[in-house]
């Protein structure tokens, strides 16, 4: 009853797989990013019955892949302006293939020993890349919302360990203090950490829409005087809105003052601190007790790929570490790294073999010089938007976030509302069309297109196109 096909036919199978992942990456620069299919097309195409007979391979790569590559925005694409999203790296998808095929689950050494040493010095490798402490602990997850998670738990536990057999409400109520740039996920965390969004201060942010460090404090002697118990204070190291970067040296002596764990949400922006160009914003991120970052964003590995680290390994163990009778084996010792101690998943893939092969391809010193590109590029679009008569800033741009507006004298004469409107209809032209993709939000109230730069494949011919594809966009729509 093996699944197994034979080894000709699996070589086979391999190379028309290779085929198309060539196909999918020939002229990449000229595909449309997006498509513009219906989504009852795209539906309607996956909605049969579970099989009850199989098709053979060749048949599902032959009718069913193309559909797939067809009907995906390509954010590997040079063109691609939205979100936080990398174009990943051929060296990932070499890595990955490895990692299906090995198969592994690392949770004890045992189970997979290189597999285990590997993100030991993968970590290590990442601390060290954002100046971060030599001794950190950590462990690789799915990203910066688990990362995220995993380091709010360990505060949690570290700065109330009473609440791992009481619970959140058996004493004071435990606050968090965040700006209101903060990311959603934060706020996620605090629900599932059984903490209540009630409890999550929303600090105000100033005009850079960095947090307002004199209010944070305020907020904490306030809360402290109404008998709650604030606990830790959350740092912006590159908002996902902005790219924003608090003042961490600020932060880290708020929570220093008033015994609080400081955490710092780095999943899109701790990756450049490597770069002289922006080294300086990140001054305080190496006194945090922990840092989540993704290195499947800057970093350019493949999905799925986050990363938290935390100020010891013996932190993370208070938080995650459990024994189980049939998880013991007579085998384990001190040498024998079993990751189950150290992180909530007991199934867990090698994530580590893509983010150690993307290091050891490539090396740090490249890895670094793409960050600083991207940045480079995104303020030389910003200059670009503040000299241009039909365009105009909304924010300042740190890193590699722009967040600009369509508004030509003609249309700012007719009203904010007409402004926001038109803009809004930019962003759906923009991805029907399929050019180029980016996506929008709201800053004070109005609407901004926000282009995001990490990716290695773009150049200055993508920034320059990008603005004058939406010049030529905002044109037509408004006659």
């Amino acid at each position: 009853m093996t699944l197994d096909l034979d080894l000709p036919r699996f070589r086979q199978l391999l190379e028309r797989s290779c085929e198309q992942v060539l196909s999918l990456y020939a002229g990449l620069d000229q595909k449309r990013v997006t498509h513009s299919s219906a989504p009852r097309l795209v539906a309607d195409r996956f909605s049969g019955p579970l099989p009850t007979e199989g098709r053979a391979p060749e048949e599902v790569l032959a009718r069913d892949i193309p559909f797939i590559f067809e009907h995906s925005t390509l954010n590997i694409s040079p063109r691609f302006f939205a979100y936080v999203m990398s174009g990943g790296s051929q060296v990932g998808i070499l890595a990955e293939l490895l990692c299906a095929a090995l198969n592994v689950n690392h949770a004890k050494w045992h189970l997979a020993s290189a597999a285990a040493e590997i993100e030991r010095t993968t970590l290590r490798w990442l601390s060290e890349f954002i100046g971060y402490r030599d001794e950190a602990g950590g462990a690789l997850v799915s990203g910066g919302s688990e990362a995220n998670l995993y380091c709010l738990r360990v505060a949690r536990d570290a700065q109330a360990p009473e609440t791992r057999e009481e619970g959140c409400q058996a004493g004071r109520p435990l606050t968090l203090y965040a700006s209101a740039e903060t990311h959603s996920c934060v706020m996620k965390s605090v629900e599932m950490l059984g903490i209540g969004s009630r409890y999550l201060r929303r600090i105000p942010v100033d005009a850079h829409y960095r947090v307002d460090v004199a209010a944070l404090e305020a907020r904490i002697v306030q809360d402290q005087r109404d008998g709650l118990r604030p606990f830790c204070v959350v740092g912006n190291a590159g908002t996902v809105n902005t790219g924003s970067v608090d003042d961490l040296d600020a932060l880290a002596d708020v929570a220093a003052r008033h015994g609080l764990w400081f955490h710092v949400d780095g999943a899109y922006g701790a990756a450049a601190a490597s770069v002289d160009l922006t080294r300086e914003s990140f001054r305080g991120m190496r006194r945090a007790d922990s840092i989540a970052l993704d290195p499947h964003k800057w970093l350019q590995v493949p999905f799925e790929a986050g990363c938290a680290l935390v100020r010891d390994w013996t932190s993370l163990r208070n938080a995650f570490g459990y024994a189980a009778p049939y998880l013991r084996a007579k085998s384990d010792s001190a040498e024998r790294w079993d990751w189950m101690g150290h992180t909530f998943q007991l199934s867990r893939s090698f994530r580590a073999l893509k983010v150690w092969m993307q290091f050891q391809v490539y090396g740090s010193r490249k890895l670094a010089a793409v960050i600083e590109e991207n940045v480079r590029l995104m303020r030389q679009l910003a200059a670009d938007v503040e000299r241009s008569p039909d365009f105009e800033l909304m924010a300042p741009a740190p890193l590699s976030i722009v967040c600009f507006r369509y508004a030509p004298a003609k249309l700012r004469a007719l009203g904010e509302d007409a402004v926001d409107a038109l803009n809004d209809r930019l962003l759906e032209e923009c991805e029907r069309r399929g050019t180029y993709f980016l996506t929008g939000t709201k800053l004070k109230g109005h609407t901004a297109l926000r282009a995001c730069l990490v990716n290695h494949r773009a150049t200055a011919a993508e920034t320059q196109g990008l603005l004058a594809h939406l010049r030529a966009l905002g044109e037509a729509l408004s006659g």
